[in-house]
């Protein structure tokens, strides 16, 4: 399964689409990539401010979203006399090969339930995904099982690890699905931030990254 290619591919999809088509999903189908790209794309244009999401148009723009935010952390943390951290540099959330295709299938784990956070993934995204016949069934059908069973944040942190670049990519992708915040995906985000062991700090750097 090529994860990687299809996280660009539904990137790609919102950042074509964005707020103007909003959730409605057969005009997001017409772009292309497959109704599993249409389905997931509408779940994460659904919220009340989209307009956040289509700044990260690939892997690439998510990646050096997190990296800048991860830099302006690292730079008033030690201005500031904070704990010495460990410095990461910008090929950390570049990954290549199977690392790539790991960090593309975890950020799309993660996006998925942050749109599931608020219980209302829609009858007609389930449908476009399970209605998915390309040339990937096996893809399709995870996604399916994600939707189905999104994942819990422990899951998400334990796929993760000590992946630092990893971590704040996940929380920065979640973020943007989120929009506008409900309780829900409050807690959310909360539980998730937590069970990623992220600095506080470093959360805010990457809101404020993410445009919030």
């Amino acid at each position: 399964m090529n994860f990687n290619n299809l996280l660009n591919q539904v990137l790609g999809t919102v950042q074509k689409t964005g707020s103007s088509v909003g959730k409605n999903s057969d005009l997001i189908a017409k772009i292309g990539g497959g109704a599993a790209v249409a389905g997931l794309a509408s779940m994460f244009l659904k919220k009340k401010n989209t307009k956040k999401i289509v700044t990260a148009g690939s892997v690439a723009a998510l990646g050096a979203l997190a990296y800048h935010a991860y830099q302006n952390w690292q730079r008033n943390n030690n201005n500031n006399g904070g704990t010495q951290q460990t410095v990461l540099d910008q090929a950390a959330f570049e990954p290549s090969g199977q690392a790539a295709e790991n960090a593309g299938r975890i950020i799309l784990r993660t996006m998925i339930a942050a749109a599931a956070a608020d219980g209302l993934i829609e009858d007609e995204e389930r449908r476009l995904i399970q209605a998915e016949t390309g040339n990937d069934p096996e893809t399709a059908q995870w996604v399916d099982n994600e939707v189905q069973r999104p994942a819990l944040p422990a899951d998400i942190a334990r796929e993760i690890g000590g992946n630092q670049a990893l971590a704040a990519e996940a929380y920065l992708a979640a973020r943007l699905v989120c929009g506008d915040l409900a309780r829900k995906e409050i807690v959310f985000l909360s539980q998730l931030s937590q069970a990623l062991n992220l600095d506080d700090k470093l959360v805010e750097a990457l809101e404020k990254q993410a445009g919030f």
